[in-house]
């Protein structure tokens, strides 16, 4: 197959992505993203992976291959740019500073960046698995026998990364056991952002599911993993799995009873936003996903008015993203039409927005 090298490194890069695997691992892995009649043989595998390591693209430490650390480019601001550099925050002193005075967890919900290692780290998220599931799929804190078995026996998976014209029948057929499908979608425009939550018949259908992350689907590796829900949190809603879908890209949300509402409200603790400051431009972005990118942002603020610069917060010593940003408009009256974007879904998670000057 004359593309199989590209491909190879392709779905490599993307595996080792958010894992540390041995070579065996890699590529069975890798193996699962091609159709039955398509996946290359072993020797080619390990030609494109020496390639990789050759190039410095992954690193290889002890029979453990993995991407090297450094800061995401998608984050990189190319086509935005901010002259105002006195007024952006760009130190840990001055994050810490306007945490104080705006009464903000610049660390947001569950993607803290974990200073904890080994089994404390695994403690830890293992206590709150409802906040840290994405942390524990990124990080592979979870064991494969942990997965294998679902000791905990959870039934509500986090699916994502799937194709936008997905169709529910497509979606229940790749992962047999679902019981209840929530399509994450924007609130406004109905369109679906390649999210789900879902729910399983049993334990052991979640844990053939979860098995299945990076496993491919109508072209794109899946991220599946347990993510029991919120303390509290009525799950899943009760309404019926089947809703009728002309229009794979407007998924029709799921409405909520007024119970099912209010928890959900309280659980997200969405803080009222302080006194504007006179002519603010500039707003605090919290709470955004890990897959967030400049594309995302500008296309989720794209009605509010023009762009003029636009920050992520990382960790100074790793570059680590810290779940949170900046974004300034052109004029104050567009920073207030993006104000009321408050509390909307922004990949599958509410963005907290406040003033800051």
């Amino acid at each position: 197959m004359e593309e199989s090298p590209r491909l190879l490194k392709k779905y490599i890069l993307s595996t080792l992505k958010e894992l540390e695997l041995s070579e065996k691992a890699l590529r069975k892995t890798v193996f699962s993203m091609f159709g039955e009649n398509e996946c290359p043989n072993k020797k080619v595998f390990t030609q494109c992976l020496q390639s990789l390591v050759t190039n410095n693209k992954v690193e290889l430490n002890d029979g453990m291959y993995k991407k090297p650390v450094k800061v995401s480019k998608k984050r990189k601001l190319s086509k935005i740019v901010d002259n105002d550099e006195d007024n952006l925050i760009n130190s840990e002193d001055e994050v810490q500073d306007f945490q104080m005075n705006n009464n903000h967890e610049v660390v947001e919900n569950n993607v803290q960046i974990f200073e904890e290692t080994g089994e404390n780290k695994k403690k830890t998220v293992m206590g709150e698995l409802w906040k840290y599931g994405e942390v524990a799929w990124r990080d592979g804190v979870l064991d494969q026998k942990y997965i294998q078995s679902n000791p905990d026996r959870i039934t509500r998976l986090f699916c994502g990364n799937l194709n936008k014209k997905i169709t529910e029948e497509q979606l229940k057929n790749a992962l047999p056991g679902i019981t209840h499908i929530k399509w994450i979608t924007d609130k406004v425009t109905k369109e679906f952002y390649g999210s789900t939550f879902i729910e399983m018949k049993d334990p052991e259908s979640a844990a053939v599911a979860v098995l299945m992350d990076k496993s491919k689907l109508l072209g794109r590796p899946l991220k599946i993993y347990y993510c029991p829900p919120r303390p509290g949190d009525k799950w899943p809603p009760s309404l019926s799995l089947s809703i009728p879908n002309p229009n794979p890209n407007t998924i029709p949300s799921l409405s909520l009873s007024s119970s099912t509402t209010a928890n959900t409200s309280t659980s997200n603790n969405q803080r009222e936003p302080t006194v504007k400051p006179i002519g603010c431009k500039k707003l605090y972005c919290g709470n955004l996903s890990y897959e967030i990118d400049d594309d995302s942002m500008v296309a989720f603020f794209e009605t509010c008015g023009e762009i003029v610069g636009l920050r992520w917060l990382t960790q100074r010593d790793t570059g680590a993203f810290r779940g949170c940003g900046f974004i300034q408009f052109a004029t104050s009256e567009a920073a207030d039409e993006a104000m009321k974007l408050n509390g909307r879904e922004l990949l599958g998670r509410p963005i907290r927005l406040d003033w800051t000057e």
